[in-house]
Parts: structure tokens; C-alpha cells; sequence
């Protein structure tokens, strides 16, 4: 909470963002030079980060110099990047990014305020749907009609949905039955430092 003003300045937000994904495409190199199947690491990108114009293009020079693929790197915003002034900027830097083989990825859906029409302006990919709706699953039935028809709407349109925020077996039998795309969350991990990454791969993809 106390480090999140400093992501909606543009000077600060971009250095935040600039510093994190050298450390996170550091390490996905790193993983890929150990023969690991990685699939995609997901980075984070605040509203201020668009407000240069050209966002898009730091990126994908930051994947070049790294030697890192862009199928490996997944772009998440909520819904309130989709807000404001910069609009037109966060199109053209989404659309850069999308051709490229970045993953888009709309965060946090269904608690902001952005309109469903955004899911037909912008390259979005994936939606993930908020660890609110998830955490009600078993119990209220408001929150799995929400979950069911999240994931009726992206299939309908063609979009990967993933869950957030699953932290029991069961919410993830639900949402199998559901079929949802993918699920995240403490049931499978945790946070963790880098260094545990690949033995953490290994045993899952041992199973």
C-alpha cells in the first residue's frame, strides 16, 4: 500500500517498471538456459508506464537485449490503465506488444470499471478473473454464476480465462468442471525467490 502512489508517478512508475522486468527477464533467460519449460512469466504494467508513448518499444528491445522470447512474456493491466487521458497511447503500445507475441492479459476482471467494449478495442488475450469471486466459489452462488459467466464470456470470445487466487482443492475441481482455462493461486505456490523456481518446475512437471 505504501509503494503504490509511486507507480502512478510517470518518472518513478517507469523506473519501478523498467528495474523489475531486468530482474524478471534475467531470470527467465536464466531458466531457459537450464532446459526448463517456463510457459509465460507475467510482469505487471501501471498506467503511468504508457504515458511516454513508447512503452511497447522499451519492452521489446528489453526482450532482444535479454535474448528472451516474447512468448515467454505476459503483460497484465487492469482495467483502470484503460482509463484517462492515455487511452490512445495504451492502444498502440497493447497492439505493438500483441503482434509481437506478447500476451495481454486484463487483470483483476469484473471489479474495475472498464466496459466490455474494451475487450473489443484492445489485444486482450487473457482475462483473470478477480480472487474475490474465486475465494466464494463453494459457498455463495452470486460469485459462481459471476465465475461461470466470466468464463462463458471469454470462451464465446475467444479469450483464455485463468482464476485467481485458488487456495483449496476443491475450488480448483470447480473450476475444472467449469473449464477454465488455467487457475493460479496458493494451492499450486507460492511466492518465492528465483532460486526456487526450477526445482519447483521440476516437481511439478515430474507429475
Amino acid at each position: 500500500e505504501k509503494i503504490a502512489p509511486a507507480f502512478n508517478d510517470t518518472e518513478l512508475g517507469t523506473a519501478i517498471g523498467e528495474r523489475m522486468r531486468a530482474c524478471v527477464l534475467s531470470d527467465i533467460r536464466g531458466w531457459l538456459d537450464a532446459g526448463l519449460s517456463i510457459g509465460r512469466i507475467a510482469i505487471n504494467a501501471s498506467a503511468a508506464e504508457f504515458r511516454r508513448g513508447d512503452y511497447a518499444e522499451r519492452v521489446l528491445e528489453e526482450l532482444r537485449q535479454a535474448g528472451v522470447p516474447a512468448r515467454c512474456l505476459e503483460v497484465e493491466v487492469t482495467e483502470s490503465v484503460f482509463l484517462g487521458s492515455s487511452t490512445q497511447l495504451v492502444e498502440r503500445a497493447l497492439r505493438a506488444l500483441s503482434a509481437a507475441g506478447v500476451t495481454i492479459a486484463l487483470d483483476d476482471f469484473g471489479t474495475g470499471y472498464a466496459s466490455l467494449s474494451h475487450l473489443k478495442r484492445f489485444p486482450v488475450n487473457t482475462l483473470k478473473i478477480d480472487r474475490t469471486f474465486v475465494g466464494g466459489l463453494e459457498s455463495d452462488a452470486g460469485d459462481a454464476a459471476i465465475v461461470k459467466a466470466v468464463l462463458s464470456l471469454g470462451h464465446n470470445l475467444g479469450i483464455e480465462v485463468v482464476a485467481e487466487g485458488v487456495e483449496t482443492a476443491l475450488q480448483s475441481s470447480l473450476l475444472q468442471r467449469m473449464s477454465c482455462d488455467l487457475v493460479q493461486g496458493y494451492h499450486f505456490g507460492r511466492p518465492m525467490p528465483a532460486g526456487d523456481v526450477p526445482p519447483f518446475l521440476t516437481s511439478w512437471q515430474g507429475m
